[in-house]
């Protein structure tokens, strides 16, 4: 993995339970986040067990990017590559992301400004510098 991305957790308040996890690059070139790569405790994967202990985990990490966006000067601005076409979709009508497929890169999305900030309001969190 790159040196210039970043990982945090999200964890239950007063554990160390760790729920999901989410890789982000400053990606000044886009002036927008990249997320590098996210992904939920298997205990929260409904797209590969088809249960969930926790639901919104993914939006609650989607919600860190969306920070990070923020604080790095993308105004909340982030991008990513969905796993497959089902997940895409799922990105565009939940989060209001757009599809911006590049080259192979097929199921590449942008969620914009707008979007963020609502997003944001949903996915609400406690922040910790803490480290696990």
């Amino acid at each position: 993995m790159p040196q210039d991305v970043e990982i945090y957790a999200l964890v239950l308040k007063g554990t160390v339970d760790v729920q999901g996890l989410i890789a982000l690059k400053n990606d000044t070139d886009a002036n927008a986040v990249y997320i590098h790569w996210a992904c939920t405790a298997p205990h929260n994967n409904i797209w590969e067990h088809n249960k969930q202990k926790y639901i919104g985990v993914g939006g609650h990490l989607l919600a860190i990017a969306v920070q990070k966006s923020i604080e790095w000067e993308h105004a909340g601005v982030l991008h990513a590559d969905a796993m497959d076409e089902k997940l895409l979709k799922h990105y565009i009508e939940k989060f209001n992301a757009w599809s911006m497929p590049i080259s192979n890169r097929p199921f590449h999305f942008v969620v914009e400004e707008e979007s963020a900030h609502k997003l944001r309001e949903v996915y609400t969190y406690d922040w910790s510098e803490e480290e696990l």
